[in-house]
């Protein structure tokens, strides 16, 4: 916050409590004057068959100097405020003309309307007051210092906080997820991409896994049988199939169509691992490119899947 903002915090506050001061002093002072013309008012009501009025009925003048004397004793009990009772005047209407501060007050008696004309004093300027206003000052100079003190802590702390690194989250690994009961693939990160297989590419993807984890160095071709073990392993997946109740048909032959049951594979794990290319790498089987590489040694098997993350539900 600035020094020219400061000071003008400072002097707004300053001023609105000042306001504030100011009109509650004057609404009491108010209410003072009020209650002390209510008890004028009363004390003429109840002294008003001692006074000597005027009275057009009766054909007679008022008593100036009772009058006088009364109006002195009246104020002597307004010593003190800035009120001065001027004149009792028993008349069907005010003749007086006022001036200045001068007001009048009417009441309604047996004799017709009494007139009270009062005076309203120019009040001196209390220099007690002075203290009330250095008051006012400090405390307006200690809330726009609290004021600037909160501001500061604000900014330093958006400050520090672009300033400070956001935190990095962990990227979770990928895990390819191959689940039995639902006969679905689909990775961890986000387990409601699902893709589904039949049971014959299942149960010998399943196997291939498990027997390439076993035995990475043997050559899987596709010119040769499948071996026995892969077959074995493959029927073991397929017959717990099965007892999930997923089929009831005979194990099928899974030396049969084998490009095309690794096609289903490929185009299972294309849908599951299209983000994930690394992992795509250890998982995906691979295909034979190039004329006559159907012949060559070429191998489907899986080398790197030791090195991949996987989680079998089901098994």
């Amino acid at each position: 916050m600035s020094k020219q903002l400061f000071s003008f915090i400072t002097l707004f506050i300053f001023l609105l409590l000042c306001s504030v001061f100011y009109y509650s002093v004057s609404y009491k002072q108010q209410q003072v004057q009020k209650l002390n013309i209510a008890t004028i008012e009363k004390q003429v009501a109840l002294d008003l068959p001692l006074l000597e009025l005027s009275n057009e009925l009766l054909k007679y003048s008022s008593n100036i100097d009772n009058i006088n004397s009364y109006l002195e004793q009246l104020n002597s009990q307004l010593i003190g405020t800035n009120l001065l009772l001027l004149n009792i005047v028993a008349d069907k209407k005010l003749s007086t003309t006022l001036t200045g501060a001068q007001f009048f007050t009417r009441l309604t008696t047996s004799i017709g309307p009494v007139f009270l004309v009062f005076d309203i004093k120019p009040q001196p300027w209390p220099w007690r007051y002075i203290y009330y206003y250095v008051a006012i000052f400090m405390l307006s100079a200690f809330v726009s210092h609290w004021l600037k003190t909160v501001i500061t802590i604000e900014q330093k702390s958006k400050q520090l906080a672009t300033l400070q690194p956001e935190p990095v989250e962990e990227s979770k690994s990928p895990v390819l997820v191959i689940n039995l009961n639902t006969k679905t693939v689909s990775v961890n990160i986000n387990p409601q991409y699902q893709v589904c297989l039949a049971n014959k590419p299942l149960s010998f993807y399943l196997a291939l896994i498990e027997f390439c984890n076993s035995n990475s160095d043997v050559v899987l071709s596709h010119n040769k049988d499948v071996p026995d073990e892969l077959i074995e392993l493959a029927n073991k997946y397929f017959y717990r199939l099965v007892e999930l109740g997923h089929t009831i048909r005979k194990r099928p032959n899974f030396n049969n169509s084998l490009e095309k049951t690794l096609s289903e594979i490929r185009a299972a794990l294309d849908e599951v691992l299209s983000e994930y290319p690394q992992q795509k790498e250890i998982f995906y089987p691979p295909k034979a490119f190039g004329e006559g590489s159907r012949s060559r040694l070429h191998s489907y098997g899986l080398v790197n899947i030791a090195k991949g993350d996987l989680e079998i539900v089901g098994k």
